[in-house]
C-alpha cells in the first residue's frame, strides 16, 4: 500500500477490513499481522493488565488491534499489542502520554 504524506485519522478508515496501520511521520504505514509467539506474549500482557484493572479498579486494559490517536514526536497514531490507560476512549480520541503501550519490535 502506498503511504499518504500528512495523513489524518480519516486516512486510517480507508485501510481494508482486517488491516492494521499507524500514522508515522505524517504517513499511513500498514503493519503486518503478528506471529504466534508475539501474539501469545501480548495476550498474557493483556490478561495481566485486565486482572490488575479488575483487582485495583479504575483504568482500562485494551487488547491488540486498538487504534490510538496521539500527539507524539513523529507519530500521530499507534496500535499496540496491548495497552492500559486511565480512561476508556473510543477510536479517534487523543490519549494522554500516561497510557502504556506494548509494541512489536519494528513497529515503533
Amino acid at each position: 500500500m502506498s503511504t499518504t504524506a500528512n495523513a489524518t485519522s480519516e486516512d486510517l478508515y480507508q485501510i481494508p477490513e482486517n488491516g492494521k496501520a499507524e500514522m508515522v511521520n505524517g504517513e499511513v504505514v500498514q503493519t503486518s499481522p503478528t506471529g504466534w509467539l508475539p501474539i501469545r506474549a501480548s495476550g498474557k500482557i493483556f490478561r495481566s493488565l485486565a486482572n490488575h484493572e479488575d483487582q485495583q479498579g479504575g483504568g482500562y486494559a485494551v487488547p491488540d488491534n486498538a487504534g490510538f490517536i496521539v500527539n507524539l514526536p513523529n507519530r500521530n497514531s499507534f496500535s499496540p499489542d496491548a495497552a492500559s490507560g486511565t480512561r476508556a476512549l473510543p477510536y479517534g480520541h487523543e490519549v494522554s502520554r500516561r497510557s502504556v503501550g506494548v509494541c512489536r519490535r519494528g513497529s515503533q
